[in-house]
């Protein structure tokens, strides 16, 4: 039965190449080394290509922030890693994150440099949400500025 419904849910031209195998746990693994992305390189280092080419652009700091954190989410599940220990888990969760704020950092307009220093220039390096916070305030404040500047006083 299971191998009717794995047969009836998959392609005609997928299906033919399986016909003859025995069990489901075959055919699922044969399908599973054909078809699985998991470890696909070539997806991996697309999306890495266009998290280094994404830059706001004309969008908000958070389009853009959200746009990177899609892409890495992507990535996320092409790159999966395997860890045997709980500390080896975290400590390479906080590498990831940090190298992400970087990333994040990296593409921000040169407005953003000063507070890009004082991020950079702080003891630990905040969450990439801490991060994506404090831009959003400073993309604010000279956005008022800038409107504060521009009143016919």
């Amino acid at each position: 039965m299971i191998m009717s419904w794995l047969w009836d849910s998959m392609d005609p031209t997928i299906t033919d190449k399986r016909m003859f195998l025995i069990i489901a746990k075959e055919i699922w693994d044969s399908i599973r080394r054909t078809y699985l992305k998991a470890r696909d390189v070539a997806q991996v280092y697309e999306i890495k290509v266009k998290t280094s080419a994404t830059k706001p652009g004309s969008r908000t700091v958070i389009e853009y922030a959200n746009t990177l954190q899609n892409l890495w989410q992507e990535l996320d599940h092409y790159r999966v890693f395997e860890m045997k220990c709980p500390a080896d888990a975290a400590t390479l969760k906080k590498f990831i994150e940090k190298d992400r704020v970087y990333d994040f950092l990296a593409g921000l307009d040169p407005k953003f440099d000063q507070v890009r220093i004082q991020i950079l220039g702080k003891e630990e390096i905040p969450s990439l949400e801490e991060t994506i916070s404090l831009i959003r305030v400073e993309g604010v404040s000279c956005l008022s500025c800038k409107l504060w500047k521009d009143q016919p006083w």
